[in-house]
């Protein structure tokens, strides 16, 4: 704090009281996202927490973001053009005790399952504030019975399209508007409790900066609002201009984009110069699926990289995103055009998005890059009649997530689920599903050599096995990362990928890509094993200690211990290291010539091949009309 109030632009604030308003911003947002997660009502929301809470000024340059907390890096750094668009089209319309409503993805939103609930906060007849909740909607109202369909051919296919309207009109709610979107959604109750609960937690957060003004005065916290932004500014400012300036360009791919066609190229180029980063996207060809990115995911995948590249001390807030701006061809599978499907945007094509920032970067900070993490491929979403009462029930569940990329000094996390969440999403209690829901999962647990190798290994991947246990269940997956798995950096290798099943009664399985609709029939099971993490750095710099534990501890087999890690163990049972044999064995794996990101080509997963048995089939992007709508001869 010290060396940043030399700053001209903050230097005649108090530290004491900078730090004061500054964690006051932070609990504020903190009370506003448990106020959400401890009042909504879906799994997806409550038990998962695919939601995110933030407070914005009300600048005349339009909204900035001043804080968010434990939000979903996807959500917090898009917001912003919504809320623009949001004072376009209301302007002089906005009130005092306004709610607004939104998710329409071709008007600054990231996709339809993601509604946006915004409350304008006013001091003394002012407004200085908006108060934002962005919640994962558990349905929306598409042709079929989950929130992203990946074969969805059109928008008009994902459910109902809300541009910014009025919900609460100074402090009378609009109950026909309400009742118009819930007449459009299945689970009717379950989804106003969501809802509520947005607008409660937009309430709880409206209260807290209303007494933040009240005991410091209106202008004075707006006047450290702003010192906030600088400060953050002034900071990032200082760790981007070490990066080295120049071009940089990298190229990926996604697995599908959820309609039949695999291995879509993704490419990024970032042009750096001081403290300002420009990225433009680039791709395949559209999606016919669901899978085509929005502006607003453009500008969330662009900045979530830069943003732990630099100290993780400095507040996300405007004053850092503001240096990052991005965008991408109109008509690639990174920018659709209306009416294109958008409702996979998030993750996929959102999470290859985030780690082409990563690969391009690679050449230039290869000591603060990443290894790839796992995408979304693994977090399905149920539904079904109960036949025990003829109910329907539906939920998405996040258990299966998979493992965080490697970096160095660190190893990756386990459960990071999906890039466009990095970590904020949660693995909900078993006992809390098999409550909830006709479901009953077999297991849940690490599985081995799932990760990338290298001096700091990926975090695990995991095998989760659902069944459905009153009456037939529909399976609708969605993501990437078993074609093309997670990337390794600077010597580290690529993680094996996944993949999903559904075991059938006669002990045969169908596996399916990650995007897909599937049906599971009683007695059947669906099953998944999501990729973990790359790793990063050369394998035979891996601590000894450190592979050995891994191997006692599950993560790693012997043999993959001492094929890439060049580790020979002892047939002891401490498995002890035998360090002659490994000091050899080492010698001759380090004349292997390593690639600075590995894979270098698409298709480079290789979990599937490797477990399909025979009389085992495989479909790409199945569909339950097309491949499930028939009695199956498994039955």
């Amino acid at each position: 704090m010290a060396t940043v109030m030399s700053d001209d632009r903050i230097r005649d604030f108090d530290p004491i009281t900078f730090s004061v308003i500054r964690n006051r911003f932070e609990a504020i947002g903190q009370e506003m996202t448990l106020a959400m997660e401890q009042t909504a009502w879906t799994s997806v929301i409550a038990l998962a927490r695919d939601y995110s809470c933030m407070i914005y000024d009300a600048h005349d340059s339009g909204p900035r973001q001043v804080t968010m907390a434990e939000c979903l890096p996807i959500h917090c750094n898009s917001i912003r053009t919504l809320l623009m668009e949001v004072v376009r089209v209301f302007a002089d319309d906005i009130h005092d005790g306004d709610v607004f409503m939104a998710n329409d993805p071709y008007r600054g939103n990231t996709h339809i399952p993601d509604l946006v609930t915004a409350m304008p906060v006013f001091v003394d007849g002012v407004q200085v504030f908006w108060t934002v909740a962005r919640g994962h909607q558990l349905d929306c109202g598409a042709a079929e019975a989950s929130s992203i369909v990946p074969a969805a051919r059109s928008i008009f296919q994902e459910g109902i399209v809300i541009p910014p309207i009025k919900i609460i009109d100074r402090a009378r709610e609009r109950h026909d508007i309400i009742a118009l979107y819930l007449a459009n959604v299945r689970y009717r109750d379950a989804l106003h409790g969501d809802l509520r609960a947005q607008l409660g937690a937009c309430g709880v957060a409206r209260k807290g900066l209303v007494e933040l003004c009240a005991q410091y005065g209106r202008e004075e916290v707006m006047r450290y609002s702003d010192g906030l932004m600088d400060y953050a500014d002034h900071r990032a400012s200082e760790s981007f201009r070490a990066i080295p300036d120049g071009v940089f360009e990298g190229t990926t791919w996604t697995d599908t984009d959820g309609n039949g066609a695999v291995d879509i190229p993704i490419t990024a180029r970032v042009e750096k110069r001081g403290a300002d980063m420009r990225v433009y996207y680039d791709g395949g060809p559209p999606s016919t699926g669901s899978f085509n990115g929005t502006y607003a995911v453009i500008q969330a995948t662009a900045t979530i990289p830069f943003l732990y590249y630099i100290d993780s001390d400095i507040p996300h807030n405007h004053g850092v995103l503001k240096h990052v701006v991005a965008d991408a061809r109109p008509g690639s599978i990174c920018l659709g055009v209306w009416p294109a499907a958008v409702g996979g945007a998030t993750t996929n094509p959102a999470d290859s998005m985030h780690d082409v920032i990563n690969v391009a970067m690679a050449a230039a900070i290869p000591d603060r890059v990443p290894a790839g993490s796992c995408h979304a491929g693994h977090m399905p979403n149920f539904c079904g009649i109960d036949a025990r009462n003829a109910r329907a029930w539906g939920c998405m569940l996040f258990n299966g997530m998979g493992g965080g990329g490697a970096a160095k000094g660190a190893d990756g996390w386990p459960l990071i689920g999906t890039i466009a969440g990095m970590g904020g999403l949660t693995s909900a209690s078993i006992e809390e599903v098999e409550l909830l829901y006709p479901l009953r999962i077999d297991y849940n647990e690490i599985t081995t050599d799932s990760m990338g190798l290298g001096e700091w290994i990926g975090g695990p991947g995991l095998r989760t096995c659902y069944r459905p246990i009153a009456g037939s269940m529909e399976a609708v997956s969605f993501g990437g990362g078993s074609r093309n798995p997670p990337h390794g950096v600077a010597g580290g290798t690529r993680s094996p990928g996944g993949g999903i099943y559904i075991e059938h009664a006669d002990g045969t399985r169908t596996f399916t890509s990650v995007a897909g609709q599937t049906l599971v029939r009683p007695g059947e099971s669906w099953t998944s094993y999501s990729s973990g993490g790359g790793g990063w750095g050369n394998p035979v710099h891996r601590d000894a200690e450190l592979v050995r534990r891994n191997v006692r501890d599950g993560w790693l087999s012997r043999e993959r211990a001492r094929e890439i890690c060049g580790v020979v163990l002892n047939d002891d049972f401490e498995m002890t290291v035998n360090v002659e044999a490994t000091r050899a064995l080492r010698e001759e794996l380090a004349k292997i010539e390593r690639p600075l990101v590995d894979p270098t080509s698409p298709g480079a997963g290789t979990w599937i091949p490797e477990h399909l048995r025979p009389g085992d089939r495989f479909i790409e992007a199945p569909t339950i009309a097309e491949h499930f709508a028939e009695a199956a001869a498994h039955e």
